[in-house]
């Protein structure tokens, strides 16, 4: 009958354990331990590394994020828009707010007549108009002094007419040449007292 060899190495007995230490049962069950520890190590490197797909990735690789500041900036246009002046035609001798003077100043209202007026502040070419002007002192009364008036027709910057008074309570009268020429025309009078107070006031009238 025929024996089959054994695979242990016949001789020396060192030889023997030299041939035999792989086969040592504690080294056999270590090596599963060892061999998952390797895998670990080798699934953490491939995730931080971002080989791996998400759903199975122990170690995803740290994600930085980025703060975003957004500046605003407000500016603030200012428009500045400037008027024509417009010459403001008012009704000669309509009653005004009274005026709140200091000492030395009159208060001076011009009166113009009705004859040729045709609207507020309007008067037909042609026409001659009487015209007086109303006096108060910072007192509220006529001047007790002396009260001389000297009056300016003008039409535009264009002097049409000129007249002194001997007393504030004389009229000044507006010949029929004066206003036959249509246009905006402005009347002022300058008033002083023997006191030395003294006061002036213009009327713009259209002549139409």
């Amino acid at each position: 009958m025929h024996k089959s060899k054994s695979d242990t190495p016949a001789g020396d007995p060192d030889q023997k354990k030299q041939y035999a230490w792989h086969r040592h049962p504690a080294l056999i069950a270590a090596i599963p331990a060892v061999s998952a520890v390797i895998g670990s190590i080798a699934t953490i490197i491939l995730g931080q590394a971002d080989v791996l797909p998400s759903a199975i990735n122990p170690a995803p690789p740290q994600t930085t994020v980025l703060s975003t500041t957004t500046a605003t900036a407000t500016s603030t246009v200012t428009e500045t828009v400037t008027e024509t002046p417009v010459v403001q035609i008012t009704d000669p001798g309509s009653s005004s707010t009274p005026q709140t003077l200091s000492p030395g100043t009159l208060a001076i209202t011009i009166q113009m007549g009705t004859s040729g007026k045709i609207g507020p502040g309007e008067y037909r070419a042609g026409s001659q108009p009487a015209t007086r002007a109303q006096v108060l002192d910072e007192t509220g009364h006529y001047p007790a002094t002396g009260c001389y008036p000297t009056w300016v027709l003008k039409r535009g910057s264009i002097v049409i007419k000129t007249a002194r008074g001997e007393s504030c309570g004389q009229s000044f009268y507006v010949s029929g040449d004066s206003l036959e020429v249509r246009g905006v025309y402005h009347l002022t009078v300058s008033v002083v007292t023997e006191s030395g107070a003294k006061g002036t006031k213009t009327e713009d009238f259209k002549v139409s």
